[in-house]
């Protein structure tokens, strides 16, 4: 496990395996004390003082929120941390994109009572990354690639008690979009939303003028949501699940309001409108479509992809060029589902939370908050999302549109590579007060989000040391000189929306070409053919986008773009020449 000071950025490391029984003895000891004193003060048997005030970060620890709220940074450097859950006495867990200590899941305690979590330690060797977890009825319940398991959960202990349970598996492991995100009603059932494998179900993904598959094979197994019994072991998709909701791309901003009693996500939409289809849009129509959209999700509805998007600058569903579209032909009325409210193109919603608690101000109770972790594929236009949106309802529908609640995490105004970003909100949850929890996955913090009306204190240990960032990006210094302007042109044509103008590519999606050791090797052939055929051919790929094939750019501008790329990125010199493309083909 991890074990923290206050000063998050001092780590000391002690096994799992040494927490003898006097260790968790001191540790029960040390909580008693603690919680006693804590009853003591709120008793009013001291006089207060302004430790009883609500703790809080410098600057909000890099947020920027509403007038009247505050934020204290409860953890950091936890790992790139998705969906969260807050236990009643105050643990949070929260599930990991990259296990750390073979773990996928992080649990975190407060001990001292200040709301920072000193004890940190990571469970959950399962078989993928995961992003979505929830507590249902004292056992902690799971989602990763292709099982949902649940963990049995003491009140007292901070770690599960035993080894997990298998709870529904059978889900195959797509090429994209792997996670299953959960969610249960009040009537005992698990909801499941599995994300597309692909961008719009093309013969070949991700393709130029690739048409799509009809009908689309993809919506079996993917692109929706199945409902099993919560709490019936050893399910499998194919023989209990049902197929609750069909035609989502990837819903991975997902939740039951057990307020309202009605399902709702909020959907990622596709890519490469303009990569795919130049002849019919533009940067900025790529950058801005199509929407991301709020789903009331009900028993049979149908979103309409792949065969569908929605623009909300029309304010209707179009059909996709990959089914005959031309950015205004239109679906048969009345045959697929609309959204309750959309957002702007590629802000990635990832976290869903409806505020049913009373600590926020009355025009927030009822209402839900989306986190956008931020868009990657609006290149070369500026970078959007990353931020918290909160959306006011009246009933089970949004009353009007969305407002920006919590900004701040891009570091700067203008962003045009996702790696610069200073952080990625993800995960968010309501603690047993009324706090907004929120997690990011860039460096791993976790914020409490408060209503204090200003009146929160500094926390000492943040005043203490202030945390310091470390970007991660790095930026080549090979000579632009080098880089053929034609090949340049070829790389903002068909490159720069995945791999960015700087080559940095995103995390987890598309690799960087910075000091590439593939395009600096000598390895000619090796380059070619993943031009020519993609990358889905290549065994344990480390990226879960697949690269396209560019068989369809002639011999000579597949030249042009390697050579660029080598001397742009990778400070190489290239030889490949238009013969070398040709044998290969």
């Amino acid at each position: 496990m991890l074990f923290r000071n206050k000063n998050p950025s001092i780590i000391s490391r002690i096994s799992v395996e040494s927490e003898s029984p006097a260790f968790n003895f001191l540790l029960m000891l040390r909580n008693t004390i603690t919680s006693f004193a804590v009853s003591v003060l709120a008793l009013g048997l001291f006089p207060q003082s302004g430790c009883s005030q609500p703790l809080v970060s410098p600057d909000n620890g890099g947020l920027q929120l509403p007038e009247g709220f505050q934020a204290l940074v409860v953890a950091d450097n936890v790992g790139r941390a998705r969906r969260l859950a807050v236990r009643d006495n105050g643990d949070i867990y929260a599930a990991l994109m990259d296990p750390i200590d073979l773990g996928y899941v992080v649990a975190m305690r407060d001990t001292s009572g200040d709301g920072v979590m000193d004890v940190v330690k990571y469970f959950g060797e399962l078989d993928s990354q995961c992003k979505s977890l929830e507590i249902y009825k004292g056992y902690l319940y799971v989602g990763s690639t292709t099982q949902i398991v649940r963990f049995p959960l003491d009140s007292k202990q901070l770690l599960p008690t035993g080894p997990y349970e298998t709870v529904v598996s059978g889900f195959p492991t797509p090429k994209n979009h792997r996670s299953k995100n959960i969610t249960f009603d009040d009537s005992g059932n698990l909801y499941v939303s599995a994300g597309s494998p692909g961008n719009s179900c093309q013969e070949v993904d991700r393709t130029l003028h690739s048409p799509g598959k009809f009908p689309c094979d993809e919506l079996e197994r993917y692109a929706g949501v199945w409902m099993f019994d919560a709490e019936t072991l050893g399910q499998t998709q194919l023989e209990d699940g049902f197929k609750f909701a069909t035609g989502i791309r990837n819903n991975v901003a997902f939740q039951w309001d057990p307020l309202k009693k009605e399902l709702y996500g909020v959907n990622n939409g596709r890519d490469n409108l303009l990569q795919n289809w130049p002849e019919l849009y533009n940067e900025q129509e790529s950058a801005e479509l199509p929407s991301e959209e709020f789903h009331h999700i009900q028993e049979g509805s149908n979103f309409g992809w792949p065969y569908t998007y929605y623009d909300h600058e029309q304010n209707t569903r179009i059909i996709n060029p990959e089914y005959g579209g031309d950015k205004l032909k239109r679906p048969e009325e009345g045959l697929y589902d609309d959204p309750v409210l959309t957002f702007p193109g590629h802000w990635a919603p990832v976290g869903l939370q409806f505020y049913n608690a009373t600590q926020f101000p009355q025009k927030y109770q009822g209402g839900a908050f989306v986190s956008f972790h931020g868009s990657w594929n609006r290149a070369p236009l500026p970078q959007q999302g990353y931020n918290i949106a909160f959306v006011p309802f009246d009933g089970v529908l949004p009353e009007g549109g969305y407002e920006i609640f919590a900004d701040g995490f891009k570091g700067t105004d203008v962003l045009h590579v996702p790696n610069q970003a200073t952080y990625r909100p993800t995960g968010l949850t309501v603690g047993p007060d009324g706090s907004l929890y929120v997690s990011e996955d860039k460096v791993g913090r976790i914020w409490k989000i408060m209503y204090t009306a200003g009146k929160g204190v500094f926390s000492k240990a943040d005043t203490a040391k202030e945390i310091q960032i470390v970007q991660e990006v790095t930026r080549t210094s090979n000579p632009i000189r080098r880089a053929d302007p034609k090949g340049e042109a070829l790389y903002n044509q068909y490159c720069l929306a995945c791999h960015q103008a700087d080559g940095s590519g995103v995390p987890n999606m598309q690799p960087s070409l910075i000091g590439s050791e593939r395009l600096s090797s000598s390895d000619d052939a090796f380059l070619i053919k993943l031009m020519l055929e993609g990358s889905e051919w290549i065994q344990d790929r480390e990226y879960s986008n697949l690269m396209a094939s560019f068989s369809f750019l002639t011999d000579e501008e597949i030249v042009l773009t390697l050579n660029f790329a080598r001397a742009r990125f990778a400070n190489a010199s290239s030889n490949i020449q238009a013969s070398d493309i040709a044998e290969m083909r």
